[in-house]
């Protein structure tokens, strides 16, 4: 949203002090602050991701966010060090790989790995 001074502008942004102009234009933007708050999409950082799924380091959710098949980061900050996806497409990503959600399923996935695939290989 840009700045609508229209004939205000001196008012608003050399007048010092307090003044009706000020007002109307803060009232404006606070109703517009209101609704922009609700709109907002929830965001997760790789720490978030890291509480979420119970893992101990930093390196499992690196592991887990370097698979082709998982979202794009939405947004990117210091420098691309940090970086924010979206929940709604980690909850797609989750209900498509629930064997990472919790230490349990991932340990229970192991233990299927385990059983079927590598004592299979015998």
């Amino acid at each position: 949203m840009e700045l609508d001074l229209g004939n205000n502008a001196y008012e608003i942004l050399n007048d010092w002090h307090p003044n009706a102009a000020k007002e109307e234009l803060t009232a404006q933007l606070t109703k517009q602050v209101l609704v922009e708050k609700e709109q907002l999409p929830k965001l997760l950082s790789r720490e978030d991701l890291k509480e979420r799924w119970e893992m101990n380091s930093r390196q499992s959710v690196h592991q887990v966010a370097t698979r082709p098949d998982f979202p794009a980061p939405i947004l990117t900050f210091n420098h691309g060090k940090t970086l924010l996806y979206l929940e709604t497409e980690i909850q797609i990503f989750e209900v498509n790989h629930p064997w990472l959600i919790t230490m349990s399923a991932r340990l229970s996935y192991s233990h299927w790995i385990l059983h079927n695939v590598i004592n299979g290989w015998r």
